[in-house]
């Protein structure tokens, strides 16, 4: 049998540093923080949708794929708390313009012949996507044990969102196989079908919670597109403008214009697409000119994304520590040395007393004024 999996956060840095463990190149995480026309602009490639919400018993039927496909990998939920890495892995190991890495290349090799629920029973066995997941385990040295009579912690779903041959597909893990939500367009325009389809589910469950005898409507969703990554994007677009921005600068030199080659690289390593001497060669000084300003706006406006990046990637980096170390042991270490210095008392004391002072702040702040 498989060893437990834990429950993880829904996270762009988590589930980006997830993919990234396993092997996965070239993609990131976006949150979608709301459902208006405009929730998937610019994002540049999308592969799919990742989205999450509190689970309740419910029947959607669905055109489902047959679970032997080998076109459609889905697999079945077979494990608790599996589920956010797994409809991570119906989306990437669906897409083929994801570098899904050698490991996963050869496991959807490996599991291309079994059916669904066995393709569940081979991702609860993978000793790399298992680890990868659970590294992500909030790390605590006390144990929150509920009340027998607790109902617990509501229990949270993730689902995933592709586009296949023109179809949208909802990929469960708890459902027998894909369900096929309609055509889905062409090129980006399942985006949009994607969009129109989740704020039904939305309206449904923010609608239904007085008439399922709940207190309140359930409002927590959360939504993330996996796309291409944008670090990597910008920083081959940087690489092509500088190799443009010399030979268009060498071409001005051989008009005679008096040309400074600041950034010199290495012609020879030009990546594809870059126009040629020869080509550049038939435009004359202000077209090229032009051209060489381009690239300068262009290189600036590219540098700043990829500083942009760097930082977002350092904050995850920084996250992802927090998450995987256990702070406990230090909070006690420095109560304790608190209290040998007979110092606790009186810090928490005047802890409690700027927590009093603040609470009654914001109390005369809210309260209604008087003429």
């Amino acid at each position: 049998m498989s060893d437990e999996w834990c429950t993880i956060e829904s996270d762009p840095g988590v589930f980006t540093c997830l993919c990234e463990e396993v092997g996965v190149k070239g993609i990131q995480f976006e949150e979608i923080f709301t459902l208006g026309p405009e929730a998937f602009m610019d994002l540049g490639t999308c592969h799919g949708l990742i989205f999450l919400f509190k689970w309740r018993q419910e029947s959607r039927e669905g055109v489902g794929l047959g679970q032997g496909d080998p076109d459609v990998f889905f697999a079945q939920q077979v494990i608790p708390n599996a589920c956010a890495t797994q409809a991570i892995l119906s989306v990437i190991l669906n897409s083929s313009e994801v570098d899904i890495g050698p490991h996963l290349k050869d496991f959807k090799e490996f599991t291309a012949g079994l059916d669904s629920q066995m393709r569940g029973l081979a991702i609860s066995n993978s000793d790399i996507i298992r680890k990868a997941h659970n590294s992500f385990h909030r790390t605590s040295s006390f144990e929150i044990i509920q009340d027998k009579d607790s109902k617990g912690d509501d229990a949270f779903h993730f689902v995933g969102y592709i586009a296949h041959k023109g179809k949208l597909y909802e990929l469960d893990g708890l459902k027998p196989g894909p369900i096929c939500l309609g055509d889905a367009g062409e090129g980006s325009a399942w985006l949009e079908v994607a969009r129109t389809e989740i704020q039904k589910r939305i309206d449904s469950y923010a609608g239904s919670g007085a008439g399922a005898g709940e207190e309140k409507a359930e409002l927590r969703f959360n939504l993330m597109a996996i796309v291409t990554d944008r670090l990597t994007t910008a920083t081959k677009e940087i690489e092509k403008n500088r190799f443009l921005r010399q030979r268009a600068n060498i071409n001005l030199i051989s008009q005679g214009e008096d040309v400074e080659l600041a950034d010199e690289v290495d012609d020879d390593d030009a990546p594809p697409g870059v126009p040629t001497f020869e080509e550049l060669s038939e435009k004359d000084k202000g077209e090229l000119q032009s051209i060489v300003k381009q690239c300068n706006a262009d290189i600036e406006r590219l540098q700043a994304t990829v500083d942009a990046e760097n930082q977002r990637r350092t904050q995850w980096k920084r996250q992802n520590d927090r998450i995987r170390h256990d702070f406990v042991p230090l909070a006690l270490c420095a109560l304790k040395h608190l209290a040998k210095k007979q110092k606790l008392v009186p810090a928490f004391n005047k802890g409690h007393e700027l927590a009093l002072k603040k609470a009654e702040e914001k109390k005369a702040a809210e309260a209604p004024k008087t003429g």
